[in-house]
């Protein structure tokens, strides 16, 4: 099944946002099922990884979310700058096939920084006053495989999310 999965995401050469968000919680979902534990058995990552799967991850998000490179990077460096203050870890847009080495790292971290990771995407998100499609899609994934909760989205109003 998880090679099947795989096939359908590579059909058609690239995968995108979507196909990885859904391949990765397949993924994780029938693995923990067969094995009862996490498919991410670390300790935690020094500072310098913890931090670089941090930037990767807003960076997919804030690539997600905008269409200019300008209010992308003003997107990530709000949520960076909220998860880790007074870093200059450069904002560069990657694919989301770029998560997959930073997810045992994230994973490690304790429950308070997990939220803390997850504030700062809900920051990044919100940046522009928009949502999108993509930007809840990602915040969903993250949640599931971190094992966090996801915010409450309720004040959100049906015209602040676009496609």
């Amino acid at each position: 099944m998880l090679a099947c999965i795989h096939a359908l995401t590579q059909a058609d050469g690239q995968v995108d946002l979507h196909e990885y968000c859904l391949s990765r919680l397949l993924h994780r979902e029938l693995y923990e099922s067969m094995h009862r534990t996490s498919p991410w058995q670390g300790r935690r990552a020094p500072t310098a990884a913890i931090q670089a799967a941090t930037a990767t991850l807003l960076s997919v998000l804030a690539d997600a979310g905008q269409r200019d490179r300008a209010a992308a990077e003003a997107a990530y460096r709000a949520g960076l700058a909220q998860v880790v203050p007074g870093a200059t870890l450069p904002f560069t847009p990657v694919p989301a096939v770029s998560l997959e080495g930073g997810w045992p790292v994230l994973d490690a971290l304790d429950g308070p920084d997990k939220q803390l990771l997850v504030a700062g995407m809900v920051t990044a998100i919100g940046h522009d006053g928009t949502m999108t499609v993509a930007e809840i899609e990602l915040l969903r994934t993250v949640c599931a495989l971190l094992g966090c909760p996801l915010p409450p989205l309720a004040d959100v109003r049906p015209e602040q999310v676009t496609r």
